[in-house]
């Protein structure tokens, strides 16, 4: 068990890193280009990870959030903060609700891989996420699907939601009317998989 949990910390970790990368070779006009989440430009979704990083960083270390941590600065807190001893055990309490702390992980992680994936498409550069990675991503979010409802408004910093009419074209552009995490993934990886 301990090694399946350092594979899904170093998932994360090399999730992170790869984003990351691909915010830092954006120069001033990619920040306005459009996304496959429709409605959301690249620089609406590197705030909406931002504003994950911060609320999953403030969960999982108990640290008071900080608006102005860097995406560089998050992607080395928060694995650190997955390895600490129980954490992938203990409940933690997100805007999703209470959940075990490697549920919290798989999600961080199967958001960063989906929306690297939409950064990448939108500056047409290829990201290069592990297939093992993706294939894991892939399916906790297969597991998950059902479960999870679509985004809320509260855990979207753009104040989008899935039943505002004029803005329920974003959600569905970018979630696919399920957890679009799984479709995306499966773009990264070059499968085929069918979302339920």
């Amino acid at each position: 068990m301990k090694e399946r949990a350092t594979d899904l910390v170093s998932d994360l970790a090399d999730v992170l890193d790869e984003v990351a990368r691909l915010v830092e070779s954006l120069d001033e006009r990619r920040w306005a280009a459009p996304t496959p989440c429709d409605d959301w430009d690249v620089r609406a979704v590197v705030d909406h990870l931002l504003d994950l990083q911060r609320n999953f960083r403030v969960t999982m270390t108990g640290e008071a959030k900080r608006e102005d941590s860097a995406f560089r600065d998050n992607a080395a807190v928060l694995p650190a903060a997955f390895r600490e001893q129980g954490a992938l055990e203990r409940t933690v309490t997100t805007r999703l609700g209470p959940m075990p702390g490697a549920t919290a992980l798989n999600i961080l992680t199967m958001e960063h891989l989906a929306h690297g994936w939409d950064l990448a498409r939108a500056v047409g550069h290829t990201p290069s996420f592990d297939t093992a990675t993706t294939e894991r991503a892939i399916a906790f979010a297969t597991l998950m699907s059902p479960k999870i409802p679509p985004p809320l408004a509260a855990s979207n910093p753009h104040g989008r939601s899935p039943t505002t009419p004029r803005q329920s074209t974003g959600w569905r552009g970018c979630w696919g009317g399920g957890w679009g995490g799984v479709r995306a993934a499966a773009v990264v990886s070059g499968r085929a998989v069918a979302v339920r």
